[in-house]
Order: structure tokens, then C-alpha cells, then sequence
């Protein structure tokens, strides 16, 4: 297996093994039994040490012989994981650092600016709570407090303790609701099960992200609820059991066994709150004149196999005390906001604050998914830039058992990513977070890849302001000295794909795709 003395030497290993792929991918994958043949990079705690290739195979299919080398490259054979079995494989063009992903057929149209805009504002109170500290015990009593008017925009819906929540709501005979979710992502009763209460009170529309005439491109993203047009809530986290836990008292020991690291904001802020209204409206306008696409016949996620001690990996962690939320107010002309959205404005408002970074820069997301395109490509390489500046800027990005391997190996070798500042959470998080220079926090529901921060329904808010970026890096700060690791650093708890008949082994739980996978 080739070393790698320094980075020269690395990238022309890389490109070696590329070479060496091309040359053998049709032979080697005339076996039906292989899915996939791909350049691999070894790593440890201080980064790439050597380069590899790798094919992927079926689960459970027997292969014939294979080589033990490639052209002087070490060949490894291993099963496709769930993860790869559902999602695919990062294609070959990302590993030879080419953008190769074009622009998708999406519909998307902005609204005009005489209905809303983006405009940035001044507010004077919000509250700041973390997942799974402080989200559900937040949002419960924000949404049991609606008067009026209940508008919101959501991309999983299916937590047993919200439903019922929102369904009670629905009791009151004055009290309207507008929901635009993305219903192949939520059980398909959610609309009967609300109709029950609201009737025709409620306005449902499922969001257009399917077939030619599709408004985004596969994802309507967003997580926002406004109440009676004058407060909103906004977060990275779904309606979802793990991003909105049900957490009993004095459970801060074991917290991150309940789910979700995720960040929430809760605003009273009337001229905020309409422009999300308007927008989510708008998008419901919208979507309900997309002639429908006929329903094809669902494709069923796998159940995983876990080990048990992998919903645990912080049990020797005793946390100071739990991240419960704070209110803030401010006096006078009070913080600036500014509000982002993708497709319109969230991919060029988030380059131009990266690239404007003087002393720190702390991300925190889901993942961060290879290939790129476009302005997402520019956010990559712009943080390549601040690893690597002169002077010396603080840069640290956390990412969760989402981002792929493979991806990940993209950043540190073809990105020259920096492996002292790129961790993994091992506890559970769903986080699409910034904090910049003591003073700029962005919250928000957008992914970090091409379609999450250009071509999917997502929106993010901009906070200028000390005491809120405080609250927020402290929870940061935990994650990244407490609960991460560096890639490399050990073995990466990999669910297996559970056999559909056999009972669950000693020790293994299992869990649907998507309560690991969560988006």
C-alpha cells in the first residue's frame, strides 16, 4: 500500500488509484456481485497515511477470487453498508476534485418582492434552547399557546407527543392551520389524523419535490412554525422523535442517549413572523398548481442492527448542567437578524460570512457530502482558505455518524482539509450551525451539500450578536472537547442492514433507517 511522506505525494497516489480504478471498473465490476470500485484513504488522528482501493460488494453475495493488489494498489473487499445501499456511492469525480454536478430542471420561481423579501431586521427578545436539552420542553408550551393562526412548513412530521399536541390544538373552533410538509417522508395518516380536529380549518398541501415539474429538488427542508402571525419558532431539528425527545427530569447524565444535538430559535418578532408566513403560503400557492405525479410504489428503508453501547458513547461524560434555554432581550434598536433561504439567498450569504472570518470559525453539521457545485463548492474551498491562513484563524467543524467516510476522506486529501479541525460527533446530532468571530451565529435547516444549500426548500437566520453566539458556543464547545473525535481515531459504529425474518441478536437493537439516518 503506498505511504504518504507529505501532501505532494498524496494527491499523486490519489491520482494513481484513480488511474487504476478507471483501468479495471469494467472488468472487475462485470461480477454481479460488485457495486462498486473506489479509491480509498487510510486514516489516523493526524490525518491521511496511505491510499487504497476498494471494492463493494452485495451483502451476503459470495464473490470469486479477487487479487489481493491492483498495479501495486492494496485491494479491500467489503459489503456495501445500509447507508450506501440507500443513499449510492460518492462518484469518482469528486475523488479528481471535479464540480461535476449540473444545475437541477427545478421550477423554483422567487416570490415578489411586493409580497415578501429577505429583509434583515432588528429584534429585541428571542429565546435560545438546544436539542435534546431544552427543545421539546420550549416548543410545547410555544405551540399550546397559539391563538389564532398556526403556520408551518416541515419536513418530517411523524413524533407520536407533537402530533397529539397539534391535533389538540385543533379542538378550538377558532383556531385556522396551514401546513405544507413533505409527506413521503412522514406517515401518510398525519393529514387524516389532524383533519380529525381542524376539519376544514386546516389547508394542507405536500410539497412539490417529485417529478419534472418539481418546485426543489428532492427535499422541502424547512422547520418553522409562526403562530397567530406575530412569533415563530425556527430550527435545525424535525418534528421527529429524535430531534424533539420527550427528556425527564434530571436526565442530564445520560441526555445524548434521547437524541438529537440541535439548535432552536424561538422569536416575537411580528414583520419576521409574516415574512415566514408569507413564504411558506406562497410556497403552498405554489405547490398546489404542480399537476400531481403518479404515485410510485414506495421504496421500503431497511431496519438497521446497532449495537446497544452505540446509543451510549457518552456514558462517562457528566455534562456541568444541562443546556436549558434562555430568553434574551434587547434593549433599543436591539440585534440584527438577517433571514436566509435556499434557492434564493442562503449559498452566497453564507460564503461571503465565511470568507469574512478574522479570528474563529466553528461549523457544525450533519454532514458535509461530496461532489460540489457552484457556490457550494466556493463555501469548501473557502474554508480550505481559513485552515489555512496566515495569521492563524481558530477553525473547527464537527460533523455526525451521517457524513460519509468517503466524503470525509474528499475534504482531508482533494480539499486539503485540515484533520486537527474536522471532528465527528459521536453522540447523536442533526445541527446545521455556524459560529464566527465571537459575534455571528447562523441557525437553520440547511445540509451542506449542493441541493441543501442551493436547490432544496431550507431557511437559516444571521444573528449578529455577542450574547447569543456565547450561548451557542458554550453547547459547541462541549460537543467538540467532550463528545467527538478526530477520523481515524477508532472504529466508526457502522449499522448493519437487519434480515427481514430473523430475530434481533443479543445485544443489537434495532432501529428504522431513518431514526439513524435522521435528516
Amino acid at each position: 500500500m503506498p505511504t504518504i511522506p507529505h501532501s505532494d505525494n498524496l494527491l499523486q497516489h490519489l491520482d494513481d488509484s484513480i488511474a487504476v480504478v478507471k483501468k479495471y471498473n469494467g472488468n472487475l465490476l462485470a461480477d454481479p456481485s460488485l457495486l462498486h470500485l473506489q479509491p480509498r484513504v487510510k486514516l489516523s488522528i493526524a490525518g491521511p497515511t496511505s491510499v487504497f482501493i476498494e471494492a463493494v460488494t452485495k451483502p451476503g453475495d459470495k464473490l470469486a477470487a479477487l487479487p489481493e493488489t491492483l498495479d501495486g494498489f492494496t485491494l479491500r473487499v467489503r459489503p456495501a453498508t445500509a447507508q450506501e445501499l440507500v443513499e449510492g456511492f460518492v462518484p469518482l469525480s469528486a475523488w479528481e476534485g471535479l464540480a461535476l454536478e449540473t444545475v437541477p430542471p427545478i421550477s423554483y420561481v422567487p416570490p415578489p418582492v411586493s409580497l415578501v423579501s429577505l429583509k434583515e431586521q432588528q429584534i429585541n427578545t428571542l429565546i435560545c434552547h438546544v436539542g435534546p436539552d431544552s427543545g421539546w420542553p420550549t416548543l410545547q408550551p410555544f405551540l399550546e399557546g397559539t391563538q389564532r393562526t398556526l403556520t408551518v412548513a416541515m419536513y418530517e412530521f411523524y413524533a407520536s407527543h407533537i402530533l397529539d399536541t397539534v391535533t389538540k390544538l385543533g379542538q378550538n373552533p377558532s383556531h385556522q392551520m396551514d401546513m405544507i410538509l413533505q409527506v413521503d417522508k412522514n406517515d401518510k395518516t398525519a393529514e387524516v389524523t389532524l383533519r380529525s380536529t381542524w376539519k376544514n380549518r386546516l389547508t394542507f398541501v405536500p410539497a412539490s419535490v417529485k417529478g419534472p415539474n418539481r418546485i426543489f429538488n428532492n427535499s422541502y427542508h424547512t422547520k418553522v412554525s409562526v403562530r397567530d402571525s406575530s412569533a415563530f419558532w425556527v430550527s435545525s431539528g424535525n418534528w421527529s422523535p429524535a430531534s424533539q425527545p420527550t427528556v425527564p427530569p434530571g436526565m442530564e447524565k445520560t441526555l445524548y442517549s434521547l437524541g438529537n444535538r440541535e439548535w432552536h430559535l424561538l422569536i416575537e418578532h411580528k414583520p419576521l413572523a409574516e415574512m415566514y408566513e408569507k413564504f411558506i403560503r406562497y410556497d403552498m400557492e405554489q405547490a398546489s398548481h404542480v399537476p400531481p405525479v403518479p404515485a410510485a410504489a414506495p421504496t421500503p428503508q431497511p431496519d438497521l442492527l446497532v449495537p446497544m453501547e452505540a446509543l451510549f458513547p457518552e456514558a462517562a461524560v457528566e455534562q456541568p448542567h444541562p443546556f436549558l434555554a434562555k430568553k434574551m432581550t434587547f434593549p433599543g434598536a436591539g440585534i440584527r437578524v438577517k433571514p436566509l433561504m435556499s434557492p434564493d439567498n442562503y449559498a452566497q450569504s453564507v460564503l461571503d460570512l465565511i470568507q469574512g472570518a478574522e479570528h474563529s470559525l466553528y461549523i457544525q453539521f450533519s454532514y458535509i457530502n461530496a461532489p460540489f457545485n457552484e457556490l457550494f463548492d466556493q463555501i469548501i474551498t473557502a474554508i480550505t482558505d481559513k485552515m489555512n491562513a496566515v495569521p492563524k484563524i481558530d477553525v473547527k467543524v464537527l460533523v455526525s455518524r451521517n457524513q460519509k467516510p468517503d466524503s470525509a476522506e474528499v475534504l482531508l486529501t482533494r480539499r486539503d482539509w485540515k484533520a486537527s479541525m474536522f471532528r465527528q460527533q459521536t453522540s447523536r446530532m442533526h445541527n446545521k450551525g455556524i459560529l464566527i468571530d465571537g459575534k455571528i451565529v447562523v441557525v437553520g435547516s440547511n445540509n451542506w451539500s449542493s441541493d441543501g444549500t442551493q436547490y432544496n426548500r431550507d431557511t437559516s437566520l444571521v444573528l449578529f450578536s455577542e450574547d447569543v453566539y456565547r450561548y451557542f458556543e458554550e453547547v459547541f464547545l462541549f460537543d467538540w472537547e467532550h463528545l467527538s473525535k478526530p477520523f481515524g481515531s477508532g472504529s466508526p459504529v457502522v449499522p448493519e442492514l437487519a434480515p427481514m425474518t430473523e430475530s434481533t441478536p443479543l445485544g443489537m437493537l434495532r432501529i428504522p433507517y431513518q431514526a439513524w439516518f435522521d435528516e
